[in-house]
């Protein structure tokens, strides 16, 4: 896809604001889980309940992340796109290979896939993801 603005400054402030918008949203998503998981833990209430209000809470504002990763990619230069597809397909395989091989050892009782374990998975995402983007932009210089 090519970007129908030929002007670079309007083209830098279309990326701007979908970057700003992405930080957002990212910073949703993680406060939702982080309130999520308090809320389930410290309200009084049918813990059902509550899950179920956070899990919805949460997906609402997954989908609008997803939505607003979208709109960044498509306001990004062709090469940029490049790296970032590129760095989100070796982050994707890197959670794959981490996942199927912790089920693989908590089936075999090797280890006990708890919370933070999960959590270092997200851990996980983000450093593949930077460093993909990292040698992405190694490789063009």
């Amino acid at each position: 896809m090519r970007n129908s603005s030929s002007n670079p400054s309007e083209y830098s402030a279309r990326e701007i604001k979908s970057s700003i918008g992405v930080t957002y949203w990212s910073l949703a998503m993680a406060l939702a889980i982080v309130l999520g998981c308090a809320a389930a833990v410290f309200i009084p209430v049918q813990k059902l309940l509550v899950g179920i209000l956070a899990l919805s809470i949460y997906l609402g504002i997954s989908f609008g992340a997803i939505t607003a990763h979208i709109r960044w990619l498509k306001a990004l230069d062709e090469m940029q796109r490049k790296i970032q597809l590129e760095s989100m397909a070796i982050t994707l395989g890197a959670l794959w290979i981490a996942f199927g091989s912790l089920l693989i050892l908590n089936a075999a009782k090797i280890i006990y896939i708890d919370q933070l374990v999960v959590a270092l998975l997200a851990v996980l995402a983000g450093l593949v993801w930077n460093l993909g983007i990292l040698v992405g932009k190694l490789k063009l210089r």
